[in-house]
């Protein structure tokens, strides 16, 4: 008695997860199409990941995640302090001579 009602009730679960996986599907779907909507309207606002080395290791590593346009904005940055660097430092060289 026991068996029969056994895969009585898996094939009640069986046949329901279809529909319930179609449900999940249709919503990440909606918040697919939401999501790439506004990608479409402002490619800067993407979201871009990194795998960076971590100081003092060799291996290890960590993923660093940013908009597009904080990347540009971070790379503004960096060259503009090498750039203040390198002049500060000829400058000092030739006030030395």
């Amino acid at each position: 008695m026991k068996k029969p009602l056994l895969v009585l009730s898996l094939s009640v679960v069986v046949a329901a997860a279809p529909l319930h996986a179609m449900t999940e599907e249709s919503n990440a779907s909606a918040d697919d199409v939401a999501a790439e909507e506004a990608v479409e309207e402002d490619p800067s606002q993407r979201v871009r990941c990194r795998n960076q080395r971590v100081t003092g290791s060799n291996a290890r590593r960590i993923r660093v995640c940013m908009t597009i346009a904080e990347w540009s904005e971070l790379a503004r940055n960096g060259n503009r302090d090498a750039r203040r660097v390198l002049d500060d430092a000829q400058r000092d060289s030739t006030q030395r001579n």
